[in-house]
């Protein structure tokens, strides 16, 4: 008996399928590293140069750069201006910061370096490190503070739009920005510029945001800064660890924050909070995000299976021809069963040459949440420190450190942190002096704390509760920063 299909098609068809095969061969072995001129290493070290003036606290980044390049370039500058600023380096951060925003700005743009790392072939984790778009705005967020110590205030407002436009990017999508921090410190360094108008529109938009924030009054000279808690975490969950999940990993204990200088004592209103920028994109939920590659994987094995099955269904019917000593198809099948064969083989090699895992490198020295005041106060007089307290959700002070003061002109930026990026000592534990000023100015009833964090509450509609496991610490946050509870209590009632 004779198939009715014609033998020729299958010498045709045989090449094609070798050739197929061959190619999707070379394409799953093409690309499975890292170009060697995207690593240039050593960008740090030339960036803080004499050598003799890096502080010790930053000269593990610069390790860190020679042995990663740029792969982790942005990561490990951000990493370290935010670590200069701690150390009351402005000028060094400004260097490594605004290196972080060109190569953010070259990572978006069409260039070649960066189109060869978007390869499906490469590890997500193995391409250079360009960071969430949240990551990406706290970069343009920390430079506005670093160049806030410039006479001309513009760079610093330049900063906060570039931060705005990174937190409405995603990979693929655009969207409104919703952190309200940025117009709040651009509004206040308008006022600082005796700029007014431009200052009424940046708060109008801040309060359209937020209703619930108080913005400040044109005369305040003073913006008093507090960020608190640890950093969002990032986990990859699904098949192929594909989809990028964001953690709360701060404990949520502090609720509340205090500025105190000698007997003056403000009680400071949350502005931002980081995970929630992190988790959403113009307030959209997008804790989980499903990687394209990771559909080109799922299709690779789809075909690899289909190609094997029909490679299998090819064998039996070959098989089955030559017990019919019909030898036209049992070529002929045979032939099928070796392009399904080949076909399931190049595709099998393909999908394993596919990496969507999800980039889960984090900047581990961002706060969780950050909080806001202000005040007039004569910024060229000698005046003692700042320090900031942290409070529970009672009101109850936990700890205090002294805070970082940068001028500009007639206005005056003080900022703190809770968990230091860099050595701890960085920071002058101030919960003595801030204990005594806080039980001067509020005479046993602090309930202004309680009530603000009440506040601070219904303006960020989000749970502080933690969304991992107590004992899971990001990377790079030190965890030998502890601080003793104080047996004050703001409330003896």
């Amino acid at each position: 008996m004779r198939s009715i299909a014609d033998p020729s098609a299958t010498t045709r068809f045989v090449p094609h399928a070798l050739a197929c095969a061959l190619w999707l061969t070379l394409s799953g072995c093409a690309s499975t590293g890292i170009d060697s001129e995207l690593v240039q290493p050593g960008r740090l070290e030339q960036l803080l140069e004499p050598k003799a003036e890096v502080p010790a606290a930053l000269r593990p980044f610069v390790l860190r750069d020679q042995e990663q390049g740029r792969r982790d370039r942005v990561l490990n500058e951000a990493m370290a201006g935010l670590s200069a600023l701690e150390l009351s380096q402005p000028e060094i951060a400004q260097r490594l910061l605004s290196d972080a925003q060109a190569l953010i700005e070259t990572i978006y743009a069409h260039d070649p370096a960066a189109n060869r790392a978007r390869s499906n072939f490469v590890p997500e984790a193995n391409k250079d490190f360009k960071g969430d778009p949240y990551e990406r705005a706290m970069v343009g967020y920390y430079l506005a503070l670093a160049d806030f110590s410039d006479p001309d205030l513009d760079n610093a407002r330049a900063d906060l739009r570039f931060a705005e436009i990174q937190d409405t990017m995603s990979a693929s999508e655009t969207f409104q920005s919703d952190m309200v921090i940025m117009p709040f410190i651009r509004g206040w360094l308008y006022n600082c510029s005796g700029r007014s108008a431009q200052a009424k529109d940046e708060f109008a938009a801040v309060r359209k945001a937020k209703p619930g924030i108080k913005t400040p009054a044109a005369t305040d000279n003073v913006l008093l800064i507090a960020e608190v808690g640890r950093a969002p975490g990032k986990v990859a969950s699904g098949r192929h660890q594909e989809e990028l999940r964001y953690a709360r990993r701060d404990d949520g204990t502090i609720r509340g924050v205090t500025y105190t200088q000698d007997a003056q004592l403000l009680v400071g209103q949350q502005i931002e909070d980081v995970y929630w920028q992190a988790s959403t994109r113009g307030g959209r939920a997008v804790d989980k995000i499903l990687a394209g590659k990771a559909s080109f994987r799922n299709t690779a094995e789809g075909i690899a299976t289909g190609a094997a099955v029909f490679a299998h269904i090819s064998s039996d019917l070959a098989r089955n021809a030559a017990r019919r000593r019909d030898s036209d198809d049992a070529n002929q099948y045979a032939g099928l069963a070796l392009l399904g064969i080949l076909v399931s083989i190049g595709s099998d090699i393909v999908a394993a040459s596919t990496h969507p895992e999800a980039d889960t490198r984090t900047w581990s020295s961002l706060p969780d949440r950050i909080y806001v005041a202000t005040t007039q106060a004569d910024v060229i007089a000698e005046q003692l420190p700042w320090s900031l307290g942290f409070h529970d959700a009672k009101g109850a002070l936990q700890s205090a450190v002294e805070m970082k003061t940068f001028r500009s002109g007639a206005c005056m930026l003080v900022w703190g942190r809770q968990y230091p990026g860099s050595y701890p000592s960085s920071w002058t534990d101030s919960s003595l002096r801030h204990e005594a000023a806080v039980h001067e100015s509020c005479k046993g009833d602090c309930s202004a704390i309680a009530e603000q964090a009440t506040l601070d509450a219904k303006n960020f509609n989000t749970s502080l509760a933690p969304l991992a496991a107590p004992d899971v610490v990001p990377d790079n946050v030190d965890t030998g920063v502890t601080f003793k509870r104080r047996i004050f209590l703001t409330n003896p009632n």
